[in-house]
């Protein structure tokens, strides 16, 4: 096989579920009821206002996917539309997101498992960050296998606590906050938005795996919209029943006591259990498309050729220096005692820049009016979002100066004359 070839190992139902497992992270058992103690009543508005802020950022992607399919998904866009420069900042700022956000759910994860075995949550981080990295040694072919089927399971788990929580409810409707008799007003359904956003991430993730689809152009946009349908019903059916459900004391792990009312502490046990295997699934699904990125990167020759190298159809070596790193930001949260917030926060920054990056190379690429009209709306609500954070924004703008700097000494060394004489002028 080709050392810059990958497998088209994903059908319709394995690229959705590999999508799925993406998206679809530990934050899903945390974040309704964060966002309960943030707005009370006005939580389950935030997550719809949140959704349908969302959609239009995937209509984006699936129209780059689906015209430009490549591994190297948000940079190859970039790189269309704004050359080697873009390409190495969007690279750069991707990279920048992943290696604080999968940690952070890597650390969500460890902290569940450490509530249900005991041990260490930085230890069981790095546990599920090895296994997650392992899962990517089998072929292609069967890890896109393995993630339909923990997709699938885990969609089952949760679809069953929603229903214990729907029985809970019923018996018990005046305990939880209840929903508003009218819709809140905007400012309040935005100040838990850049939280919730961070459930709406992973479709950037999904984009570099566009390559790998049988059939791309039919196949990869009716994934990218089915995974964004079955995930919001999910969000909101959790958001419904969290705000009927008494969570005084348990805002940071919902399903406890939406469930344990019911199963006792046979349902915190499960709870746990399954929040592990989706954080499982996530950082599987996720190291995917990092490492594709990984991959698409050697193959542009920004990075080592030797990250391109593949076996059966799988950048191993991609996947192990990408584990690697999300374990050096483990030790280094145990040691620095970083924080989840302030890791989920910097990632889901970055990740917003990158929607807006995207839109705006499908503005530069595309002549049709829709296109461009989709486009423009979509920079501008990045945009006035981006405009509410402070010195936060000086983590992305150091990644891009850095990534520019990069390109500027590489092109200076490659056309030293034409750079001097464009720069005395």
């Amino acid at each position: 096989m080709s050392a810059s070839t990958l497998t088209k190992s994903l059908s319709l139902s394995r690229g959705t579920a590999v999508l799925l497992n993406m998206v679809i992270g530990a934050g899903l058992l945390a974040l309704p009821g964060l966002a309960i103690q943030q707005v009370g009543t006005a939580a389950f508005h935030a997550w719809l206002f949140c959704a349908l802020a969302a959609a239009p950022l995937l209509a984006v992607f699936v129209i780059m996917g689906r015209n430009y399919p490549d591994a190297g998904g948000v940079a190859s866009f970039a790189r269309r539309a704004f050359g080697p420069a873009g390409y190495r900042i969007a690279s750069i700022l991707f990279l920048g997101a992943v290696v604080l956000g999968l940690p952070a759910i890597a650390l969500t994860g460890g902290h569940y498992a450490a509530s249900l075995a005991g041990g260490s949550p930085h230890l069981w981080a790095g546990a599920l960050l090895v296994l997650a990295a392992l899962s990517h040694f089998v072929s292609s072919e069967s890890a896109a296998k393995a993630n339909a089927f923990i997709a699938s399971l885990v969609l089952v788990v949760i679809a069953s606590f929603l229903a214990i929580g729907v029985a809970g409810v019923t018996t018990r409707p005046a305990e939880g906050v209840g929903l508003p008799s009218a819709w809140p007003e905007i400012s309040v359904m935005l100040i838990p938005f850049m939280m919730l956003f961070f459930a709406f991430t992973g479709w950037e993730v999904g984009a570099g795996v566009t390559e790998e689809f049988k059939k791309p152009h039919r196949d990869f946009p009716i994934a990218m919209v089915g995974s964004f349908v079955i995930a919001t019903s999910f969000y909101l059916a959790i958001a419904f029943v969290a705000q009927q459900t008494d969570l005084d004391g348990a805002y940071e792990s919902p399903f406890v006591a939406i469930v344990e009312p019911i199963l006792g502490s046979w349902g915190s046990a499960a709870v746990s259990a399954t929040a592990v295997l989706l954080v499982f699934a996530n950082l599987a699904g996720a190291i995917w498309g990092v490492s594709r990125l990984v991959f698409s990167l050697a193959r542009e020759n920004v990075i080592p050729r030797v990250f391109e190298r593949t076996h059966g159809g799988s950048p191993r070596f991609a996947v192990v220096v990408v584990a690697s790193t999300l374990l050096v930001v483990v030790v280094l949260d145990a040691i620095a005692g970083i924080g989840l917030p302030r890791l989920i926060g910097l990632a889901g920054q970055n990740f917003l820049i990158l929607y807006g990056l995207t839109a705006a190379a499908l503005f530069a690429l595309s002549d049709r009016i829709s296109h461009r009209l989709l486009s423009g709306a979509v920079i501008a609500l990045c945009v006035a979002l981006l405009l509410m954070q402070t010195l936060a924004l000086l983590y992305p703008l150091a990644l891009a100066a850095l990534a520019f700097g990069a390109h500027r000494l590489e092109s200076r060394a490659r056309n030293p004359l034409t750079l001097r004489s464009t720069d005395r002028g």
